[in-house]
């Protein structure tokens, strides 16, 4: 039966606490205890209360005994008087542990038996690890020997509904270990910020906003980012406040809904993430809301994608949804999302990343460090972040600011010029080395173990097993020099590199597993027919998120042509049967065919609802031609979609990683190609713009039924605007994402030539968005030029626009830009977000 420890300190000790959790976690992951201290206190919940019942229900206390604990009333009044009560009756055995010098000899806590051993405090041995080793053997044996005479559980009601230990723990984790000199334990709660996100106003307009509004407008939304832009983050936010406000919040990973039962898929994550809560109990709450993560990996068809989110939305008023940003040109034929409200989280802007280096600057220190200090070293750490990602050698992402940070932290010399994703990864992972005490010379050693070990859960599209794990290390003695399997795992668990749950071992954190299966490819391919035979496998599949992100690594790895000629071939073949987007007036004149055709459909609601029957029959044939009942199925358009994206993406990061020494026509060869691509879709998307033309048919319809007399033309005029809107928000998404994918600060010269060459309304969006975003400069002279040249042609001259709003958002404009541009782009809509932008704080 696991004892269940309560761990009391100061919280300027709280090193020391953290030190004592990480040295019990082989007690922990074997079952023989469980934790708790005063940091699992979910916000707004009485603390006090929470305290004294952890207290009562603990069998082994722990005191961590210093000036700082001696000082504290509440620890030496209320916890200590009541924890020598429990143990001199015997309910609970009660051990002082020292860590600092101090003199406690007139406590009552000094007659009791302290450790470590002869009670030298853990600060004074020259070795702190062995110190804790010693002090984990010491309670070890307390643990055996001590039979509590009464563990019942004082005021605790079996029926309360609580949050578990196993949701508290996760709402917590960053996910990645995160090292600050300050504190031994970085935690989610210490480091979030909030990002703001985009919506859609009542008049058809964007407004920026922070997501913190969010769990105070409940309702249905889904919220759309990029990856790693902190969609799980911000759920386990909104998940921490709900509970603040006594909703009963559940988080489901899309990806886990193989099947469309939602009791079934409820049930399971009521399970662990609430203690005497059933589905039946919770089906009935009006104080149910449900977090649904990635649903662009929901293992469902279709049809049975509709079933699960229209089961979900009539279970519950309140639900959030997170899906990736290219989730935007589907999401629209599923009928079960009409009513959610549509978000798009932005990057951090220089505001929010004030705010999380302020975070990083004051953790462990909050209460003692004085504005000026903080102020300077924020100025200083911001100056040095925006080197970097004003070069946009990393995306102003939180893990990507996180990663910066802690590298200026460690006083790592960055070599900022050579600094990518990858190199953020393993700087990463060498501080990980560091922190789990692992010596320089063996650092290749552990690479390169954690390099086989990635590929052999790659091949095996799976984490390993205990016996899978003997065999494996049974294989990797016998190619390479014998290493300690307990040690190696102690060390790489302890730490957060690989996670052992006791059925299996595999990656804590995805991204270091793509990085080490990008190492191995990398390594091998050359030699290796089977490693060839795998990265055929992963271009098939470009457009699933771990293949491609392993791509995007081998491009840091190796500088080897294979990779580029690869990535070549499949973007060549993406959406072969389109021509390139030009976006030229006679191409968008399907925009206007189209709303002249209103009119027509507004007479056609009014009297029967044909498009409605024709969608119906859509349905009707997808469901036929389906075989059988199988829910697994997924959208082709979608595969498609992520396979243009992510090659855009593996082209820039090959140009940004490689800029030197490719030749300027195989650079500027890979940039059209990877342009190409992506405007070849955009064509597919303008000629398929049904889904556009849905949304207005679905929008008339709904008017009508709302609002039955209002006149036909006030209803064309809001189907107009709506449908400009949608459709000029694809082809702006479209054309910012090309940008950014393909883009490089040092290409610039190469971009400006095809722009020239190409000389299309595209290309010249395209050039506009790499130039703001990589050489953070704004030309008012070039943007001049090319307002002039796209008088005629509105929509491509509103996307201009908006590149420009987008660019003064992440970085500041000088006032006598801001004037300058706000009159040449037009001081009504348009011009005025460039104040308010600025007015709100967001520039």
């Amino acid at each position: 039966m696991s004892t269940k420890v309560f761990i009391s300190y100061a919280h300027k000790d709280e090193n020391y606490k953290e030190s004592l959790v990480e040295h019990m976690s082989g007690l922990i992951r074997a079952g023989l205890i469980h934790e708790w201290n005063d940091r699992k206190i979910i916000a707004g919940q009485d603390w006090k209360n929470s305290i004294s019942e952890h207290l009562e229900s603990s069998e082994l206390i722990v005191f961590l005994i210093s000036s700082a604990f001696m000082n504290s009333d509440y620890c030496m009044g209320v916890e200590v008087n009541k924890a020598l009560s429990m143990h001199k009756e015997k309910k609970a055995q009660l051990i002082p542990i020292i860590i600092r010098p101090v003199d406690w000899a007139d406590s009552e806590l000094s007659k009791l038996q302290g450790l470590p051993k002869d009670a030298l405090a853990i600060s004074s041995w020259p070795n702190e690890d062995e110190a804790w080793v010693n002090v984990i053997s010491g309670l070890k044996k307390h643990i055996q020997q001590f039979q509590p005479k009464d563990i019942s559980l004082p005021e605790k009601k079996p029926e309360t509904i609580r949050p578990s230990e196993y949701i508290l723990n996760w709402l917590s984790d960053t996910e990645i270990v995160l090292t600050h000199r300050k504190v031994n334990q970085v935690k989610l709660d210490d480091i979030y910020v909030t990002p703001d996100i985009e919506l859609e106003s009542k008049d058809n307009l964007v407004d920026i906003k922070s997501s913190s509004y969010l769990h105070k407008e409940l309702g249905h939304f889904i919220i759309s980012g990029e990856e790693q832009q902190g969609k799980t983050s911000l759920l386990k936010y909104l998940y921490k406040k709900l509970l603040k406000k006594d909703y009963l919040p559940i988080y489901i990973d899309a990806f886990s809904v193989k099947k469309s039962s939602i009791e079934q898929i409820i049930s399971k994550a009521l399970q662990m993430q609430y203690e005497n809560m059933d589905y039946t109990t919770y089906s009935k709450s009006s104080k149910a809301v449900i977090l649904i993560d990635n649903l662009d990996n929901i293992g469902l068809n279709l049809k049975f994608k509709n079933i699960f989110l229209n089961d979900i939305t009539t279970l519950t008023k309140n639900t959030f949804i997170t899906c990736h940003s290219s989730y935007n040109y589907v999401y629209g034929e599923i009928p079960a999302l009409n009513e959610h409200q549509r978000i798009e989280m932005l990057s951090l802007g220089n505001k929010k990343r004030e705010e999380l280096v302020k975070k990083w600057i004051s953790l462990g220190v909050e209460e003692n460090i004085e504005d000026y200090e903080l102020y300077s070293k924020c100025d200083d750490l911001k100056s040095r972040l925006n080197i970097v990602i004003k070069k946009n050698i990393v995306p102003p992402k939180p893990i990507y600011v996180l990663m910066l940070l802690q590298m200026f932290e460690a006083n790592a010399q960055l070599n900022l010029d050579l600094t990518s994703y990858g190199h953020c990864y393993q700087q990463l992972i060498y501080q990980s080395f560091d922190k789990a005490k692992i010596l320089k010379n063996d650092f290749d050693k552990y690479l390169n173990v954690l390099t086989e070990l990635s590929w052999e859960i790659f091949k095996e599209k799976d984490e390993l097993k205990n016996n899978e794990l003997e065999s494996f290390f049974e294989s990797y003695n016998k190619k390479f020099l014998p290493v300690d399997k307990h040690e190696i795992l102690q060390k790489l668990v302890g730490h957060s590199i690989l996670c052992n749950n006791g059925i299996k071992v595999g990656f804590k954190y995805p991204y270091i597993y793509y990085f080490f299966v990008g190492k191995k490819i990398a390594e091998s391919y050359r030699d290796s027919d089977e490693t060839k035979d795998k990265v055929e496998y992963l271009l098939a599949k470009l457009h699933r998120e771990d293949f491609a992100n392993i791509l995007i690594f081998i491009t840091h790895h190796t500088k080897d042509s294979w990779v580029l000629n690869e990535i070549k071939m499949v973007l060549t073949k993406l959406f072969d049967n389109q021509t390139e987007a030009k976006l030229d007036n006679k191409q968008l004149s399907f925009m206007a065919d189209f709303m002249k055709a209103i009119p027509e459909l507004i007479l056609e609601q009014r009297e029967i609802q044909n498009e409605r029957d024709s969608h119906n029959e859509r349905l009707d044939t997808l469901e036929r031609k389906e075989k059988n009942n199988d829910e697994s199925e997924s959208l082709d358009i979608l595969a498609n979609i992520n396979q243009t994206f992510k090659g855009m993406e593996i082209a820039g990061q090959i140009i940004r990683n490689r800029h030197a020494t490719l030749t300027r026509d195989a650079m500027e060869d890979l940039a059209r190609t990877g342009a190409n691509a992506g405007l070849r879709f955009l064509e597919y998307f303008i000629k398929m713009s049904d889904m556009a033309k849905n949304e207005i048919i679905k929008l008339i319809s709904n008017h009508l039924s709302e609002y039955p007399n209002l006149t036909n033309r006030e209803i064309e005029k809001q189907a107009e605007t709506a449908y400009l809107h949608l459709t000029y928000g694809i082809i702006n998404g479209v054309t910012r994402k090309i940008a950014s994918s393909i883009g490089s600060k040092e290409a610039l010269e190469v971009y400006r030539d095809m722009e020239k060459k190409i000389g299309t309304p595209a290309f010249l969006l395209i050039r506009q968005a790499i130039e703001l975003q990589f050489n953070k400069s704004i030309s008012i002279e070039h943007i001049s030029n090319c307002v002039k040249e796209l008088k005629d042609n509105q929509v491509c001259l509103r996307i201009l626009k908006e590149i420009v709003i987008q660019h003064i958002y992440m970085f500041p404009v000088e006032y006598k830009e801001k004037q300058q541009l706000s009159q040449l782009l037009g001081v009504s809509v348009q011009g005025q977000r460039i104040m308010d932008m600025k007015k709100i704080g967001k520039g």
